[in-house]
């Protein structure tokens, strides 16, 4: 019986443990991890064309307008119908009518000069008193004149259909705008969690060095403290730079319609190569001249030449300035077309018709069908519409108004944004040339304070704020990168790109709070 009770409870623990070790955290054999899958700037855009939802739906507008023009172009042409009809009728006032003739005939006949004819025997009462009636029909009719309105329908909806198109180019060049941001914001990001991690490392290496020295009795317990807080206060900034590094490239997998999980490797660097530092000169007098030291920079004016002069910044080449004049001719065809409402219709129709009256079910032969065919032509006029027209014109006349006032906007919204995009891009190449030397010359600060603090030269707080400097050195230069990348692909892109609300780009994300850019 003990055997057999402890065999029992064997029987309930062997499961209960293959459960547990399940349930215990690595317990499972750890799966391989995926290989990052390398993608460059270029490979994003080409991605982002075919699975972009505003491409997408751009694309469908277009050809939601391109049925729109067949639909119109449809009136210009005959519109051919035909019918087939069967009828059965259960009561017929007609056959009723006969019926009642025909007895009345045969109850009152006197066999005199009368007439016998039954009245069955009459070919109309056969038409309409027929049980059954059998119809097969076919119409046409074609517009011959309508005061223009038909042609100006189809021109307003190629003028649409055209708008369309230049949609798509502009929501296109979005996506491309949008797609570059997300890339270099996640390169930005790399580089900002990078510097979190040396910036937590050289913390680390500082309070290592105090507590050696603690330990001798050269450093009292207040620099060990103030080390170990420096040391401490520098992870929450890390594990925000690694969350805002993940969150951008979530942002650049949703663009691109990549798995959330799928390791990427960006390929392209957010940095371009760097120009050699000039010496600084040897100044003899403190006298400053500000003219010289407030001038924009030669280099500077020279890059922002060249790009501002390899893109059309005019007013005329936007996309939306060129679809705000679209939306102009369509308004004044519209007009046309509604002022041709107060002008005659005339038109051409014709029916022609086989109708069959058999005695049973179905016709028997051909010979059962006769023609009935009609050509017309009708002329229409409207006397009197209650004013409907009148406001139907004054409708479209304001409609008109509008769209000019609109173009009139776009107009003046593209010369500000070029100039805005040009000032962006001037000032991103002016912090991205000043922060060429900055972030070396940081560097080496932070070598030479951290030799005179390990010799004892200086203060512990003279090498963190020499850490700090270095760390928002290396964190400008990130940024000014990034902006300057930003910058030229939107002015490359600013012909086909939507006009900005706000005139200004998005702001880059900072050295503490990166997030993704709006899409």
């Amino acid at each position: 019986m003990m055997a057999l009770s402890r065999a029992r409870r064997w029987c309930v623990a062997l499961p209960l443990a293959g459960v547990a070790y399940l349930m215990v955290p690595g317990a499972l054999p750890a799966q391989a991890p995926q290989a990052p899958t390398p993608l460059s700037l270029a490979e994003a855009l080409r991605l982002a064309k075919g699975s972009s939802e505003s491409v997408g739906i751009a694309r469908a507008g277009e050809q939601r307008a391109r049925g729109q023009v067949g639909q119109r172009r449809a009136a210009l042409l005959p519109q051919i119908n035909t019918t087939l009809n069967w009828q059965k009728q259960l009561q017929n006032q007609f056959a009723a009518i006969a019926e009642r003739s025909n007895s009345s005939g045969a109850g009152g006949g006197t066999g005199g000069g009368s007439d016998t004819t039954s009245a069955a025997d009459n070919p109309i009462t056969r038409i309409f008193a027929s049980q059954y009636n059998f119809n097969f029909g076919l119409s046409a009719s074609q517009p011959i004149f309508t005061g223009g309105r038909l042609r100006a329908d189809v021109r307003a909806a190629q003028v649409a259909r055209e708008s369309a198109e230049i949609g798509i180019t502009s929501a296109e060049a979005q996506v491309q705008l949008d797609v570059t941001q997300a890339y270099y914001d996640a390169l930005l990001t790399e580089r900002l969690s990078a510097i979190a991690d040396s910036t937590l490392v050289q913390a680390e290496r500082t309070l290592r060095q105090v507590q050696l020295t603690r330990n001798v009795g050269s450093t009292s317990e207040f620099e060990l403290i103030r080390a170990r807080v420096t040391r401490d206060n520098q992870r929450p900034q890390l594990l925000q730079a690694r969350t805002n590094r993940e969150a951008a490239l979530i942002r650049l997998r949703q663009l691109l319609d990549l798995p959330a999980n799928q390791p990427l490797q960006l390929t392209d660097s957010i940095a371009e190569s760097t120009a050699p530092v000039e010496a600084a000169e040897t100044f003899t007098s403190v006298n400053v001249d500000a003219a010289q030291v407030l001038a924009l920079d030669p280099r500077v004016q020279r890059s922002v030449a060249s790009v501002v002069s390899a893109t059309d910044t005019t007013a005329r080449a936007r996309a939306a300035v060129r679809q705000a004049q679209k939306s102009v001719d369509v308004a004044q065809l519209q007009l046309k077309s509604t002022k041709s409402q107060r002008l005659p219709q005339l038109s051409a129709t014709t029916n022609y018709q086989r109708l069959a009256y058999p005695t049973g079910v179905l016709p028997r032969s051909l010979a059962d069908f006769f023609p009935n065919w009609t050509v017309g032509i009708g002329l229409s006029y409207p006397l009197f519409t209650g004013g409907r027209v009148r406001n139907e014109i004054v409708a479209a006349e304001a409609g008109v108004i509008e769209a000019r006032q609109r173009l009139k906007l776009a107009q003046e919204g593209a010369t500000l944004d070029a100039r805005l995009a040009a000032l962006q891009l001037t000032e991103a190449e002016s912090n991205w040339q000043a922060s060429i030397g900055t972030a070396s010359q940081a560097q080496r600060a932070y070598e030479i304070a951290e030799v005179r603090f390990r010799e004892g030269i200086s203060t512990q707080l003279e090498l963190s704020e020499t850490r700090v400097q270095l760390q928002q050195a290396l964190a400008n230069r990130a940024r000014a990168a990034r902006d300057l990348q930003v910058a030229r692909k939107r002015l490359e892109l600013l012909p086909y790109l939507p006009l900005s609300q706000s005139g200004s780009a998005s702001a880059a994300p900072s050295a503490s709070t990166t997030t993704g850019p709006s899409r």
